[in-house]
């Protein structure tokens, strides 16, 4: 048999970059945890990057994206408010917005009937100044006093109110006078879509925590109500701590850390991951090389038992080499 030709005396050694795409549909997840909310999802793969001596580090990206604006701006987050009319021994009770998309309007419609539903004695108006954009809330009758109790209301920043603020905050009866919520109502919804993943975290940042975070990448919501925001890439790649990845799980939050809602309605999107190895090549014919080759090429210069061995070794594999 013919001895295979030392052609690697000359060895250069480069890192090359293996590309893969991973397409994503949430109707194809392998488990759903957050049910038809479709936030919260894992799709189970076999082996996607796997550890090898080689290997030296994985970089992934969000190719493309198409998410459906089927979420809602008032929510099971945000739809609570809980109130107290009168000033001594008053009456408190909360009241629920159906969830939907709301202007200011038909907020306060759906206000002033889920409140006049509750078991408060009197009535009560919520009204939108076009002037400032802010709600005035007053109760119908003479004298009575209105509390919004901020620890159980979680459509503050709906109304008007600070996220952050605490105890309680009064409505006094003055016909003519209203009091105006401090902010104003806020209906924008998800602006912004935060993609993470605990198999694929790597250095980014959030200012939530103000530390690194399983963030991957986020997207701007522009879709109208009801339409589809398309993502394209925007050419940035997340460093990937994982050295071995075999399933892949997603969490689509919005701007303040709440799982999104698409109501049933299913998202794609497509990864490229980038796996950055080591690869050597030969100077000579720009071959490329790998460890049994070079073990081959190697044993040329071993005494006769090592190269009989190695003959043998030909043998078994079938492998030719010019």
């Amino acid at each position: 048999m013919a001895q295979p030709q030392n052609n690697f005396e000359n060895i250069d050694e480069h890192v090359i970059i293996q590309s893969r795409l991973i397409s994503l549909n949430s109707k194809f997840a392998t488990k759903k945890l957050n049910g038809s909310k479709h936030s919260s999802l894992l799709f189970d793969f076999n082996s996607i990057v796997t550890k090898d001596i080689d290997s030296l580090y994985n970089t992934v990206a969000l190719q493309s994206a198409e998410i459906p604006s089927s979420y809602y701006n008032v929510n099971t987050t945000n739809n609570t408010i809980n109130l107290t009319q009168g000033i001594l021994s008053g009456t408190t009770a909360s009241i629920t917005i159906p969830v939907g998309n709301y202007d200011a309007n038909t907020f306060a419609a759906a206000f002033i009937v889920a409140f006049n539903a509750a078991a408060f004695p009197n009535n009560a108006t919520l009204a939108f100044s076009t002037l400032t954009g802010k709600f005035s809330l007053m109760s119908d009758q003479a004298g009575q006093l209105l509390t919004i109790n901020l620890a159980l209301t979680t459509a503050r920043k709906i109304l008007g109110i600070d996220d952050n603020a605490t105890g309680t905050l009064a409505f006094n009866y003055s016909a003519g006078n209203p009091t105006f919520m401090p902010l104003i109502a806020n209906f924008l919804g998800v602006t912004k879509i935060k993609i993470l993943s605990d198999a694929l975290a790597g250095g980014n940042y959030d200012s939530n925590n103000l530390n690194t975070t399983t963030l991957m990448d986020t997207i701007s919501a522009t879709a109208p109500v009801f339409g589809l925001t398309v993502f394209s890439s925007l050419g940035r790649e997340s460093f990937v701590k994982g050295k071995r990845i075999d399933e892949i799980d997603l969490q689509i939050l919005d701007q303040d850390n709440n799982f999104i809602d698409f109501n049933g309605i299913n998202w794609t999107m497509t990864l490229l991951l980038n796996t950055h190895r080591r690869q050597t090549f030969s100077k000579v014919d720009a071959s490329i090389l790998n460890d049994r080759y070079e073990a081959i090429v190697d044993a040329q210069e071993k005494p006769e038992p090592l190269k009989k061995e190695v003959e043998e070794l030909f043998d078994e594999d079938n492998l030719i080499l010019n």
